[in-house]
């Protein structure tokens, strides 16, 4: 994915994004205009839309996404309900990510249980960090941390 994650686009919802460097989420794509207000203008005239860059979701990505979003807009997942729509074993297929949030729970930011997740209060002002451990690409891109931990 360019120089994005799931994780930043989280609670953006459905839409097409209007304006330089603007971006959009239709179904299973991201899209990002032009960065430049000639390019924009330039591009609008010749009839084609301003969109420098695009990319399609694998099935994980949606998985993750919905994660994502449900933690953020919601602060909360509901893993039996999620796992039947999405057609995943939760404890499985997020075994490394779970052994990772657990920081977070012995810090009372997040409450773990047989039918779900759960920010807590704290927790809330550490949403982005309990997420990032989903985002596939922070992951892929983390280098050894050279900087202090926020938990």
């Amino acid at each position: 994915m360019p120089d994005a994650s799931i994780f930043t686009r989280a609670c953006l919802g459905s839409g097409v994004g209007f304006g330089i460097s603007a971006i959009g989420q239709l179904a299973s794509t991201y899209s990002q205009n032009v960065k430049t207000l000639d390019e924009y203008y330039e591009r609008l005239e010749r009839g084609v839309l301003p969109i420098a860059r695009g990319i399609e979701l694998t099935a994980d990505d949606l998985v993750r996404r919905a994660v994502i979003q449900n933690l953020m807009c919601h602060f909360e997942l509901p893993l039996q309900s999620f796992e039947t729509v999405h057609s995943i074993e939760f404890e499985e297929y997020f075994r490394q990510e779970l052994v990772e949030l657990q920081p977070f729970v012995d810090a009372g930011l997040l409450c773990r249980d047989p039918r779900s997740l759960t920010v807590s209060q704290l927790g809330r002002f550490f949403i982005r960090n309990i997420c990032m451990v989903f985002d596939r690409y922070l992951r892929e891109k983390r280098e050894p941390a050279r900087y202090s931990k926020a938990v």
